[in-house]
């Protein structure tokens, strides 16, 4: 859903230290969340300044991605729980 949102970098930075089996925490939730809503805006932004159509098209397809991606989370933690630990990594990666 969500290829090249976050790097694995990034993504091993935001779970460093916390060891969880069955879901994220509420705080790796909340950091997941800003470091995908920065990478949404500025995708807009690189799209915005590019001329080239098709690189518009890839970097607002990726602005789309991570939308998704924060939808996912905002789900994960509503109603009875979070999602899985795996489940929510998963999603910032396939397509």
């Amino acid at each position: 859903m969500c290829e090249g949102v976050l790097s694995n970098k990034e993504i091993k930075d935001l779970t460093k230290g916390d060891i969880i089996k069955e879901g994220l925490t509420q705080s790796m939730i909340r950091g997941i969340a800003l470091a995908v809503k920065r990478k949404a805006i500025n995708y807009g932004k690189q799209a915005q300044s590019t001329q080239d159509v098709e690189t518009k098209l890839d970097l607002i397809s990726k602005q789309v991605s991570a939308t998704a991606t924060l939808a996912l989370l905002a789900v994960s933690v509503s109603g009875e729980g979070v999602l899985s630990k795996a489940g929510i990594i998963s999603g910032l990666f396939s397509g």
